[in-house]
């Protein structure tokens, strides 16, 4: 991988941990010290509360949840969560390699995570710098 890793996960979890602010922050904190990566700056969470009004209806983001995002050294981790589905979305991306199968075992321990899909985007990366780039012909 010589331009990083990036998944995309989707997954499902126990309800109680993907509603608690507390526990993703801490999820994703202990996530970013095990791929071996540097936050530069805190976990920004974010706590969506729940629009009874607007339950059933589409789009579904006011069904509550939270919202955590890392800026990282190499670049971002980010998950949002909707705990009365119980399900979750995450984005892991890094210049540096790291195993899949960490990140994975690390969502079933702190969020309950089962159902776990993870893609692979990393492919995409490594074909578009593959690729060179048009050359541009300076005008007059």
């Amino acid at each position: 991988m010589s331009h990083g890793r990036h998944l995309k996960i989707l997954a499902r979890g126990k309800a109680a941990l993907l509603g608690d602010v507390a526990v993703v922050r801490d999820m994703l904190e202990k996530l970013v010290d095990l791929l071996g990566m540097r936050m530069l700056d805190k976990a920004h969470m974010y706590d969506v509360q729940c629009e009874i009004e607007k339950l059933g209806k589409y789009p579904f983001e006011d069904e509550g949840g939270v919202t955590g995002v890392c800026v990282l050294s190499t670049s971002h981790c980010s998950i949002h969560t909707w705990p009365l589905r119980p399900f979750f979305v995450m984005d892991v991306y890094s210049c540096r390699d790291f195993d899949a199968a960490d990140v994975e075992m690390h969502l079933v321990g702190a969020l309950g995570a089962y159902d776990v899909q993870i893609t692979d985007v990393s492919a995409a990366l490594e074909y578009r710098f593959e690729k060179k780039p048009a050359r541009v012909e300076a005008t007059a």
